[in-house]
């Protein structure tokens, strides 16, 4: 038994490439739904809990607000052609 060493490579690069694609899409998702509302002041140093926090502030930009729907349907898709791929019973 031999093993093909090149593609061993270039399934570990692809499969750590597209791991970091999936999550930086996420995190980028997250972040847009953290976005303040654009009349609120930022305060350094200002206490905050889960209450009051401004993700929960229904006046958050509706642009951020979709932004971030559309990266986090973006990280799904990834996911869910990746199952596709380990998974050959869905491709044949």
């Amino acid at each position: 038994m031999t093993i093909d060493w090149s593609a061993l490579l270039l399934v570990g690069l692809v499969a750590i490439g597209s791991a970091a694609v999936v999550v930086t899409l996420f995190s980028i998702g997250i972040k847009l739904l953290a976005v303040p509302p654009a009349d609120q002041a930022v305060v350094v140093g200002k206490p905050r809990d889960d209450e009051t926090d401004d993700v929960s502030d229904p006046t958050r930009p509706r642009s951020a607000t979709l932004g971030g729907i559309v990266f986090f349907v973006l990280s799904a898709i990834g996911v869910l052609f990746g199952v596709y791929l380990i998974i050959p019973a869905l491709h044949g």
